[in-house]
């Protein structure tokens, strides 16, 4: 998924009040989907930043 993809998947979201939960994908975890993480923080990596020197990403970081 790319910022772009995120933002207008966000922007068709009317209730902007929301919290935003992230849901962990790992079905071979035993603890699968039963803790609830909230989005606590956005960290960014720019492209050409040191060790992202080809590519840059956004972090979404959950907090239990």
């Amino acid at each position: 998924m790319t910022v772009q993809d995120l933002i207008d998947t966000l922007q068709k979201i009317k209730d902007k009040s929301l919290h935003v939960r992230v849901l962990e994908n790992n079905p071979n975890n035993s603890d699968y989907n039963l803790e609830n993480y909230w989005l606590d923080k956005i960290d960014v990596a720019n492209t050409g930043q040191s060790g992202y020197e080809l590519h840059g990403e956004v972090v979404l970081v959950g907090e239990a």
